[in-house]
């Protein structure tokens, strides 16, 4: 009876702990659902992965030989958690070398060791730290040191701080100062890309950034080992260019100079491949520096190359002299009596720049001379619209697509739009207007066989993968037949050996055939200005055309001096560019064309 009573009494306290049990788990259950929820949901996000951005890396821009022009400095931000280098005491335990074994690091020591990396006192690094504490006691981020390099991150990181973290901080880095600053163009503020050919190739220079994640601890400090990358960064692309940077840096002095000699207001010098119409030389004067932008003229920041258009004057009298001789109209030797003021009709007069008599010149001595009557006596014989088609077969009045951002097309009225006095005057460059480029375009075509290629500046995009995509400039266009081009070659040629300019841009051992160009320039009011644009294009070697050089000087404090310095700039720029490209000596003599009948 008492061992039934024992085993009875038993089971009731078994019972009584498992109610008692119960009753303390459903209050806890209780607690955890209701009462403590938020806390731990809290405590369950700290430890929660925290994403990271992997910031891709801005592709670079380079030249035709594959030298630096744009790149992306990648520097380190060093920063830390003043509360979590202060908590426990500030100590906290690293692993051994080898990972065999642990050391525990006080608040201090780490200092030191930070300030030791970073060039500052322990002294000041625990300062950073009391001082943001002092300030907000939950503090939990401050700057170390801005803007490290890779180096200095790496010996960082071998320090195992928990609470010493990094921030990646990009820089666009412009190693050649002005240098091709005037294509390579620029960033905002706010790192989007402004001008030149960081703007027109932003999505090949874009990359494509990455994430990464780390578990943290309550403290939020990141948990070792816990760091998984969940998508790579894609770097962007590189941008190849056409030009040349010693011979871009070259000819930007020498039109640097050349306008400070003239006392002009702007000069610009363009080199172009004969042969495939690439640019390896877009230089102006006052070039911007993508790395001081605001120390630069505002009016000068774009590529006014491709931009700035102005009436080209005498060197378009290419044009009209090839669309006669390709239309079979005249030849170099056709004879024309030319006086130095003409009224072709009622209200519509002009002159040449200098008096003379009557003058038995030929099609090429109306070239020689740069009569704006005997080109306009002779282009007259053909009608307003085969005169405006060449033109536009010439390139004049349509973008270039050389991969410059707002290319600008220029101004060339359709025919009938021409007044009777523009129908004349764009006969010799005037009442038209045109970038320098496209002015360079127009002699590419003569030198060329009469096929124009389109200009370029942007080359190539080569991804990060490898994949190289090329850019679509457009498609050649037959200008003129092969025969009227070889043609205007022997005219222009004719006009370097027996014009004012073959004293002062003859070199020695190379053929050259070219033209000068001087032409008024409209002053925004309805009238024109009373200074000038002086040009000189030249092509060479004449008889087996490489490149053509194009130079602007913009209204110099003289007539003579402007002129002086585009003939001037032509010479050391085709000095330069035989050095650069080591173009050998022309073969053969030429034996000018009959200026005269």
């Amino acid at each position: 009876m008492r061992r039934t009573r024992g085993r009875a009494a038993r089971r009731l306290l078994a019972i009584a702990i498992v109610i008692v049990g119960a009753v303390v788990f459903a209050v806890r259950l209780v607690d955890l659902q209701l009462v403590s929820a938020a806390a731990l949901n809290e405590e369950a996000a700290d430890k929660r992965a925290v994403p990271i951005v992997i910031p891709s890396l801005r592709g670079d821009i380079v030249d035709r030989e594959g030298r630096i022009l744009a790149t992306t400095d990648e520097r380190y931000d060093v920063q830390l958690s003043p509360k979590n280098a202060r908590l426990g005491g500030g100590k906290f335990w690293r692993l051994d070398e080898g990972g065999v074994g642990t050391t525990q690091v006080t608040a201090e020591e780490a200092f030191a060791e930070i300030g030791a990396v970073t060039g500052q006192t322990a002294e000041e690094i625990a300062a950073i730290v009391d001082d943001a504490l002092a300030e907000n006691p939950k503090s939990d981020f401050a700057y170390v040191k801005r803007s490290v390099d890779l180096t200095t991150l790496n010996k960082l990181k071998a320090l195992q701080i928990p609470w010493l973290t990094f921030d990646t901080n990009h820089a666009r880095v412009y190693p050649n100062g002005a240098v091709a600053g005037n294509l390579i163009g620029f960033a905002g503020a706010d790192s989007e890309p402004q001008a030149g050919v960081e703007f027109s190739q932003n999505e090949c220079l874009t990359g494509v950034d990455g994430e990464e994640s780390y578990e943290r601890g309550a403290d939020g400090v990141a948990l070792p080992g816990s760091a998984v990358v969940n998508q790579q960064a894609v770097d962007g692309g590189t941008v190849a260019l056409t030009i040349d940077l010693d011979l871009q840096y070259e000819a930007q002095q020498t039109i640097n100079e050349k306008v400070a000699d003239a006392g002009a207001e702007w000069g610009r010098l363009v080199i172009m491949d004969a042969q495939t119409g690439e640019l390896v030389t877009v230089a102006e004067d006052g070039s911007v520096d993508p790395n001081d932008v605001d120390a630069s003229d505002p009016t000068k920041r774009e590529a006014r190359s491709f931009v700035d258009p102005y009436e080209p004057g005498s060197t378009f009298k290419a044009i009209t002299a090839s669309a006669l001789i390709d239309q079979g109209v005249a030849s170099p030797s056709t004879p024309n009596l030319t006086p130095w003021t003409w009224e072709p009709e009622g209200a519509v007069r002009f002159n040449d720049s200098f008096q003379h008599e009557q003058m038995p010149w030929t099609l090429t001595g109306i070239m020689v001379n740069s009569s704006n009557v005997g080109i306009s006596m002779l282009g007259s014989q053909l009608s307003e619209q085969t005169r405006y088609d060449y033109l536009r077969a010439f390139g004049i009045g349509e973008s270039t697509a050389a991969g410059m951002p707002l290319e600008d097309s220029g101004l060339l009225y359709p025919p009938e739009q021409w007044d009777r006095q523009t129908s004349y005057n764009t006969m010799f460059g005037q009442g038209v207007s045109s970038t320098i480029v496209q002015t360079a375009g127009v002699y590419q075509a003569i030198a060329n066989g009469g096929l124009r290629v389109p200009p370029s500046v942007v080359e190539s995009c080569t991804a990060s993968d490898g994949t190289v995509t090329e850019p679509d400039h457009g498609e050649p266009v037959q200008a003129v037949s092969s025969q009227t081009a070889a043609s205007m070659m022997q005219v222009l040629e004719t006009v370097v050996q027996k014009s004012w300019v073959s004293d002062y841009v003859s070199i020695p051992g190379y053929r050259i055939a070219g033209k000068t160009g001087t032409a008024e320039q409209a002053d925004g009011q309805g009238g024109y200005r009373a200074d000038y644009v002086h040009s000189f294009v030249g092509i060479f070697p004449a008889e087996a055309p490489r490149y053509v050089i194009a130079v602007s000087i913009a209204y110099p404090a003289s007539g003579e001096a402007g002129a002086m310095a585009a003939v001037g700039a032509f010479k050391d720029a085709a000095e330069a560019t035989i050095r650069t490209f080591h173009i050998p000596p022309s073969t053969g003599s030429f034996e000018p064309l009959a200026d005269t009948y």
